[in-house]
């Protein structure tokens, strides 16, 4: 995104170094493997071996994140058009499986929210900033075998998920399986 209007490239417009791919203005789209176990009261989820379709993970900062939060219920309203693409959303705590709870029932969520015992964010590249104490945010989408297709990664978490962006992207491309 440059001055704040959404970019969409075709893949000949990026450069391909060491397993990333890097856009004109620099933002790196890692092309790795996501790898992650997820649990929460219901199930355990393994990522990607759990995985049944293409799925967008979101990463909260934190239970009590108020964008976070909204980002949720932003995506819960786009789960139509991802169910149309054959496509699935995770939504991740940081915390606990209180924050599960928290965050399903503040949120009115059908989509499945899990915690990752803690690491989940750092395993999928989400750093803690600002001296280690401000958790990064971020929505990951995978494919079946877990390959990372698209990543938006922030520390402030309204940068975390932008739903214009995210459905130029969808339309960009084609994930049904």
């Amino acid at each position: 995104m440059l001055s704040g209007v959404p970019v969409i490239l075709k893949k000949e417009q990026f450069r391909f170094t060491n397993n990333n791919f890097i856009a004109p203005w620099g933002v790196i789209m890692n092309t790795d493997t996501l790898l992650l176990t997820l649990k929460n009261d219901i199930e355990e989820f393994n990522i990607p071996n759990s995985l049944k379709q293409s799925t967008v993970v979101y990463f909260m900062r934190a239970a009590n994140c108020a964008q976070c939060n909204r980002h949720t219920r932003d995506l819960e309203k786009l789960l139509p058009e991802l169910e149309k693409r054959n496509m699935g959303v995770i939504v991740v705590v940081p915390e606990n499986e209180a924050a599960v709870a928290k965050v399903r029932e503040r949120n009115n969520l059908t989509v499945p929210v899990m915690w990752g015992n803690g690491n989940a964010h750092a395993l999928a590249g989400l750093d803690k900033k600002l001296l280690g104490i401000i958790q990064q945010s971020g929505t990951v989408v995978v494919d079946q075998a877990g390959v990372v297709l698209y990543k938006r990664i922030a520390t402030n978490p309204e940068e975390s998920f932008k739903v214009k962006e995210f459905e130029d992207y969808l339309a960009s491309v084609n994930l049904v399986q």
